[in-house]
C-alpha cells in the first residue's frame, strides 16, 4: 500500500501543501508566492481566516500573540511577554508551545521536529511577515500532521514585481528596538528579495540585583527565483529561499508566588539570573512549479532545516524542587531565601541543549477542468518526511553566595538526559471538488503512517556507547476522510458546514512498561457556519463540535509538569463552541473612515469519562466524567476600532480573555490570593488587555509610526505557567519610521 501511494504520487509529481485552487493566468500563477487562503476566503468549505500586510501594518505588532487574538477560535497563553515561543492552540486543542496544531512558513513545517518532539521551542520571527493564514474545519485536512484544531501558516516577505525597498526602525521602553531592512526586484528571467531583521530588549521584568532580563534575535531570509519567458509554452520557475535566526534570550521558566506578585508582578528572583536560552535556526528549500496550458499545475518542494537550543534554567534551591517552594513557600522558607538571594545555599541548574534537524520533500498536483456547468478540482499530494530531536540535558550546580550564584559543580553532558527522539512519516491526501452553480462540494482523504522510534542512552552513559541503551518502536497508520459544503445563498452570502476525522501523533513510545502506549488522539469534528458581506458589515460565524474518541495528556515542565516527555491516553473528551468575527467600516465622510472589528470564542471543554491521570500538565489522581479541561478559556473577545484618513490612521486594540480553568475539576473556581497556595488554584481571574497603534504617512516614501502597548498598564496574572505567576508586558511605548522605495 505505502509503494503504490508513493507512486502514484510522484507519477503526478510534487507541490507545496499550500498553493491557489484558481488562477486568473497561467503566465501570473507561475509567479505568485504560496498562499492557502489569499482572497479565497469567502468560497472555503470551512472557517478560514487571512490576516493581511494591511491589517498588520496598521497594528504595527512584532507580537504574533497580539495579531492571532483577532480571530476567532484561537486560543493563546502569553509567557515571555514578547510573543518569541507562543502558545497557540486552534478549537481547544492544548495550547503549551503550539504542540498540537500544524505550523508553516510559506506552506512548510516550521516547528523544529513536527512528529517526533512537536513542542515550538522556535517559532519564526513575526516581525518579518507579510501575512498569517488561518485554517480550521475540513477546510485544513491536507495540512497535517495535526488536523483536529487547525494549521497556521506564516507567509514571509514576498518577492516584489518590481524593484522595491523597504525599511523600518523603531526605539521605545525598555531599550527595544527593531531594524528591518529588505530589497527585491523582478528581472526578466530572475527574481529576488534579501531581509534582515532585528528586534532587541533589555527586557521589562526586574532581577533582584539587577541584571539584563531581555534578548536579542537576528533573522536574515533570501529568495531566489528563476523563471522562463511569461510567454512560454509550459511556464515554470524555480525558487530557493533560506533562513538564518539565531537568539540569546535571558529568559526564565520561574514566575512569582502570589504575595510577591502583588507585591511587584514584574519581579524576577536572583536565583533566576544565570537563566538564559541560546537559539540558531537554518532552513534552506527549493521549490519547483510548473503549469500547463490545461489546467495542471505541479510544485515540488524540498526543505531542510536545523535547530539548536539551550535552555539553561534553575531547577532546584537547597534540595527542593521550584514546585514545591511555590506551592507553599511558608513551609519551605530556607529554600526560598536562597532562590530571592536572601541567604547562602546550593543551586540546582539545567542546561536542556536539544538539536533538532528536519527534511523532507513534499507533492501536490493539482487539475481543474470543466464538463458543462460543472468545475471539477483534483489534489493529489504527498510528502515524506523525517526529523529527529538529539537532547542532552545537564545538571550543574551553583552557591548562592552574598546574592550572587558562583558555579560549584560542573555536571556531566547527559547526567539528566541523554536521547534521541527520531520520526519518519509519509503523509498523502486527495482531494475532489465538484461546483455546480450555487454549490460547492469539497471531498478528500489523508493517510499519515508514521514510525517512531525512540533511543534513551541513560543519565551515565554521556559517550553513548549503548551500554545502558534502552529502546521502543512505535508505528502509526490511519486514514482521516472528510467531507465539506458551501453554499451560496447570494452573491454575498453563503454557509458552509463539514465534517473530518482529526488526527495528532501520539509522541514518543515508552520504555517504561509501567506507562501505556499512548495512541493517537482521534476525533470527529463538525461545523457548521455562516458567512455575508452586507452594505459594509462583514461577518462570519461559525458552531463546531471536536468529539474526541482519545485525547491525549502529556508531561511538560512548561505546561506544568515535570519534564518527562510521557504522553498518555485521556479518553474520551468534548469540545465545542461558537466562533463570531465581525468588520464594519464606517465612512464619515469621504476622507473619513471608522473601521470596526470583532472576534469572539466561546468554547466548551469536558472529559467524557473517567480515569486515573498519568500525571504532567493535568495534575495527578482520578478525573471525572464531566470534569473541564484545564487551560482552556471559554470566553474570549477582542475588538478594535480605528480612525483613517488619507495622511493618517489610528487603532485601538481591546482584549478580553476569560476565567480560565488550569486544573481539572468541576467544583467552585479557587482564585490566586494570599489566602490559597498556589497547589490550591484552580483557575485564574480574567483580565483586559489595551494596545494603541497610529501611522502618520508623510509622503509616499516616509511613514512614521508608534504602538502602546497595555495601555492601561494592567498588572493582570496571564499565566500560572511554566512555574509560579507571570505577568504581562508593562504599559511600554514604541516609535519609529517605515521608508518605502
Amino acid at each position: 500500500m505505502k509503494k503504490i501511494l508513493i507512486i502514484l504520487c510522484l507519477l503526478l509529481s510534487i507541490s507545496a501543501f499550500a498553493q491557489h485552487a484558481k488562477t486568473d493566468s497561467i503566465k501570473t500563477q507561475a509567479l505568485d508566492d504560496v498562499t492557502i487562503i489569499g482572497d479565497k476566503n469567502h468560497s472555503l468549505p470551512g472557517a478560514g481566516q487571512y490576516i493581511n500586510t494591511r491589517k498588520l501594518e496598521k497594528l504595527n505588532q512584532t507580537n504574533i500573540n497580539t495579531a492571532l487574538r483577532t480571530v476567532p477560535g484561537v486560543a493563546i497563553r502569553d509567557e515571555e511577554g514578547y510573543g518569541l515561543r507562543p502558545n497557540i492552540g486552534l478549537r481547544g486543542t492544548a495550547v503549551n508551545r503550539s504542540a498540537k496544531i500544524t505550523l508553516m512558513e510559506d506552506g512548510i513545517l516550521i516547528a523544529p521536529a513536527p512528529y517526533a518532539d512537536p513542542s515550538a521551542y522556535y517559532f519564526p520571527t513575526f516581525a518579518r511577515m507579510r501575512g498569517l493564514e488561518i485554517l480550521k474545519g475540513s477546510s485544513q485536512i491536507k495540512y497535517g500532521p495535526y488536523t483536529i484544531g487547525g494549521a497556521v501558516n506564516l507567509l514571509s516577505t514576498a518577492i516584489p514585481s518590481s524593484f522595491k525597498m523597504f525599511a523600518q526602525a523603531s526605539y521605545g521602553s525598555f531599550n527595544t528596538n527593531q531594524q528591518r531592512l529588505w530589497v527585491g526586484d523582478s528581472k526578466l528571467n530572475f527574481d529576488y528579495v534579501f531581509e534582515i531583521n532585528r528586534l532587541a530588549s533589555q527586557g521589562f521584568k526586574k532581577i533582584d540585583g539587577g541584571g539584563n532580563t531581555g534578548f536579542d534575535r537576528r533573522d536574515m531570509m533570501g529568495k531566489i527565483r528563476w523563471h522562463n519567458k511569461k510567454n512560454a509554452t509550459l511556464p515554470q520557475a524555480i525558487t530557493l529561499k533560506f533562513v538564518n535566526s539565531t537568539e540569546e534570550s535571558n529568559e526564565t521558566y520561574l514566575g512569582l508566588t502570589y504575595n510577591d506578585y502583588q507585591k511587584s508582578a514584574w519581579r524576577r528572583y536572583a536565583g533566576t539570573q544565570r537563566d538564559a536560552l541560546e537559539l540558531s535556526h537554518q532552513h534552506v528549500s527549493l521549490q519547483h512549479a510548473l503549469y500547463t496550458s490545461f489546467g495542471l499545475t505541479i510544485n515540488t518542494t524540498a526543505y531542510y532545516s536545523k535547530t539548536f537550543r539551550d535552555w539553561g534554567k534553575v531547577s532546584a534551591f537547597g534540595g527542593e524542587s521550584i514546585n514545591t517552594i511555590l506551592n507553599n513557600p511558608s513551609q519551605h522558607q530556607g529554600a526560598y531565601k536562597i532562590m530571592t538571594g536572601e541567604a547562602d545555599g546550593s543551586i540546582d541548574y539545567q542546561n536542556a541543549a536539544r538539536t533538532y534537524h528536519t527534511r523532507g520533500i513534499q507533492l501536490n498536483s493539482h487539475y481543474t477542468f470543466n464538463t458543462k456547468k460543472i468545475t471539477h478540482t483534483l489534489q493529489l499530494g504527498a510528502r515524506y518526511h523525517v526529523d529527529n530531536a538529539d537532547r542532552y540535558a545537564t545538571r550543574s550546580q551553583y552557591l548562592m553566595t552574598n546574592n550572587t550564584m558562583i558555579l560549584s559543580i560542573v555536571g556531566i553532558k547527559g547526567n539528566q538526559e541523554n536521547q534521541i527522539r527520531s520520526a519518519n512519516s509519509l503523509a498523502t491526501f486527495l482531494s475532489y471538488d465538484i461546483e455546480y452553480k450555487k454549490i460547492k462540494l469539497s471531498t478528500g482523504i489523508r493517510y499519515e503512517n508514521i514510525h517512531f522510534l525512540f533511543q534513551n542512552y541513560g543519565n551515565a552513559d554521556y559517550a553513548r556507547l549503548g551500554s545502558s541503551l534502552k529502546e521502543a518502536n512505535n508505528n502509526v497508520s490511519i486514514f482521516l476522510p472528510g467531507l465539506g459544503l458551501n453554499y451560496e445563498l447570494n452573491a454575498q452570502m453563503n454557509i458552509f458546514g463539514g465534517i473530518h476525522r482529526g488526527f495528532s501523533p501520539p509522541g514518543m513510545p515508552s520504555t517504561t512498561s509501567s506507562i501505556k502506549q499512548a495512541i493517537g488522539e482521534t476525533s470527529i469534528n463538525y461545523e457548521l457556519g455562516y458567512r455575508g458581506e452586507l452594505k459594509g458589515l462583514n461577518i462570519q460565524t461559525t458552531a463546531f463540535l471536536n468529539n474526541y474518541d482519545n485525547i491525549l495528556g502529556s508531561d511538560n515542565i512548561s505546561g506544568g509538569g515535570t519534564g518527562s516527555g510521557n504522553i498518555f491516553n485521556a479518553g474520551k473528551a468534548k469540545i465545542q463552541g461558537i466562533e463570531l468575527s465581525l468588520g464594519y467600516d464606517v465612512d464619515i465622510i469621504k476622507t473619513i473612515k471608522i473601521p470596526f472589528a470583532l472576534a469572539y470564542t466561546y468554547t466548551s471543554a469536558k472529559f467524557q469519562e473517567t480515569f486515573v491521570n498519568g500525571g504532567g500538565d493535568w495534575g495527578n489522581g482520578i478525573i471525572n466524567k464531566g470534569d473541564l479541561i484545564p487551560f482552556i478559556t471559554p470566553h474570549i473577545l477582542t475588538t478594535s476600532v480605528g480612525i483613517e484618513t488619507k495622511k493618517w490612521d489610528a487603532t485601538l486594540l481591546c482584549r478580553y480573555t476569560g476565567k480560565t480553568r488550569i486544573k481539572p475539576g468541576q467544583s467552585s473556581e479557587i482564585l490566586p490570593s494570599e489566602n490559597n497556595s498556589l497547589d490550591d488554584i484552580n483557575s485564574l481571574k480574567q483580565y483586559i488587555l489595551i494596545d494603541l497603534s497610529a501611522n502618520y504617512k508623510i509622503n509616499k516614501t516616509f511613514t512614521l509610526f508608534s504602538l502602546i502597548n497595555n495601555l492601561s498598564n494592567s498588572k493582570a496574572i496571564v499565566s500560572n505557567l511554566p512555574q509560579g505567576y507571570r505577568p504581562n508586558m508593562p504599559l511600554s511605548i514604541q516609535a519609529g519610521f517605515k521608508v518605502n522605495l
